[in-house]
Formats: C-alpha cells, sequence, structure tokens
C-alpha cells in the first residue's frame, strides 16, 4: 500500500470513529481538545500533513462561534521521503505550483530504480520511438 492509500485508510478509520463519537482507537491526540471540540458538532475531515517520521490528520469541529481543529498524530510504518520535482522537469516543461509528493521511502527507492533503468542506452533509445520526429506535427 502506497502512502496515499494508507493515509487515506487512516484517515477514513479515524472519521468514522469519531463521527460515532468514539475516540480514537489508534495515533496521539489531546483528548481535553477533542472533549471541547465535539461539543460544536460533527467532525469534518481536515488537511494531511506529513513528516519524515509521523502523519498528522486534522479534524475540524465548527459552529458559529468558531471551529476547533483536533490534530492526530500517527507513526506510519516506514519513513516518509519528499521527493521534489526535478530542476530540468520545471525548466522544461511544468507550469504549475506542485513542488514535489510524498511518498514511503521504499516506494521511493523503486521509482528512482525504475527511472535510472530508463536512462541505460537500449532502455532510453525506445523512448525516441520509431516515428516521433522532433519539430513536426
Amino acid at each position: 500500500m502506497n502512502l496515499n492509500a494508507y493515509a487515506a485508510d487512516r484517515k477514513r478509520a479515524l472519521y468514522d470513529e469519531l463521527q460515532r463519537g468514539e475516540l480514537p482507537s489508534f495515533g496521539s491526540f489531546d483528548e481535553a481538545l477533542l472533549c471541547d471540540a465535539k461539543a460544536k458538532g460533527a467532525p469534518q475531515m481536515g488537511s494531511t500533513v506529513y513528516a519524515p517520521n509521523s502523519i498528522t490528520i486534522e479534524f475540524i469541529y465548527s459552529d458559529a462561534q468558531g471551529a476547533i481543529v483536533v490534530p492526530i498524530s500517527l507513526e506510519p510504518p516506514e519513513r516518509i521521503v519528499f521527493m521534489p520535482v526535478p530542476d530540468w522537469v520545471i525548466e522544461s516543461i511544468w507550469q504549475g505550483d506542485i513542488d514535489g509528493s510524498y511518498h514511503f521511502e521504499s516506494d521511493a527507492s523503486v521509482q528512482m530504480a525504475k527511472f535510472q533503468g530508463q536512462l541505460e542506452p537500449e532502455a532510453n533509445a525506445q523512448l525516441f520511438g520509431v516515428n516521433k520526429v522532433v519539430g513536426k506535427a
């Protein structure tokens, strides 16, 4: 399971527990903050924040007087890495605000090995394609 699927699964499980009024069965959180937040009503899913050794999932409780954000911190099954968009991509084709993405270290290693393999002479020659002509429509 990749990082996005893992985080989505954990987020959904926590959300379901909070919707039922239960305390989260996993993760670290401030129980007093959660108790105050529950008085505001039902939770809404907030953002997910990644760090090398943690995933913080935020849930938002709000009413007319304001909102309370309840962060729940999880320990991931392996280290999380950030893979930045390479400079050559930004210089050549990238147009947007995305600067990279988060991955489990093992997935990032597999992706890098696959990319490195595409630089080998035979594999790279296939990327040019027989019918590709630069500058022709």
